[in-house]
């Protein structure tokens, strides 16, 4: 049942009460009804960053197996680029899907989406994106492991990339597992 419908059964239910609030319930309904478009758009915002992610990494992707065939960087150097690059698509996937959940959400869940991507309320998204930075930081951290750095400044990077992995970890499992 779409949320319109929900809404409708809810202020029918409750104008039968007294007509005074029939009024007061249409008119509330019908603000309702246009502000959940409010949504689209950061879901508009959404999908168009995960666009621009995918094509520039693409474009980066491209240039850097260019400079790889041309000699100009070696297969070390190739691959920490390609980790990166992974790193950022897997971002421009995770706005995108933020994207449909918005919409999903919001303005219509009549969009027929797999099961894994059906969004049941809001924490559903905000799960999806502390995941996602959960990995970005593992990858940022594996990214500076693999340019070669060490000493101490290694140290401190990886003692503040597992903070707020355990950080944020313990925030989902907290938050969001407690909702089950």
């Amino acid at each position: 049942m779409a949320y319109e419908e929900k809404a409708v059964e809810i202020v029918d239910d409750n104008a039968k009460d007294s007509p005074s609030k029939d009024k007061r319930f249409l008119v509330a309904r019908q603000v309702t009804k246009h502000t959940r478009f409010v949504a689209s758009v950061p879901a508009l915002g959404l999908l168009i960053a995960s666009i621009v992610l995918s094509v520039g990494t693409l474009v980066t992707m491209c240039t850097s197996s260019f400079e790889f065939i041309m000699g100009e960087i070696d297969l070390h150097q190739l691959s920490i680029e390609f980790v990166e690059d992974a790193d950022v698509f897997l971002l421009a996937v995770a706005l995108f899907i933020l994207s449909v959940g918005l919409v999903n959400l919001f303005i219509s869940d009549s969009i027929p989406l797999p099961a894994w991507l059906e969004f049941k309320n809001f924490d559903a998204l905000k799960e999806l994106l502390t995941g996602v930075i959960n990995v970005m930081i593992g990858v940022f951290f594996l990214g500076h492991v693999l340019k070669g750095a060490q000493g101490i400044d290694t140290l401190w990077i990886g003692l503040g990339c597992a903070v707020v992995i355990v950080a944020l970890s313990f925030f989902m499992r907290a938050v969001f597992k407690s909702e089950d």
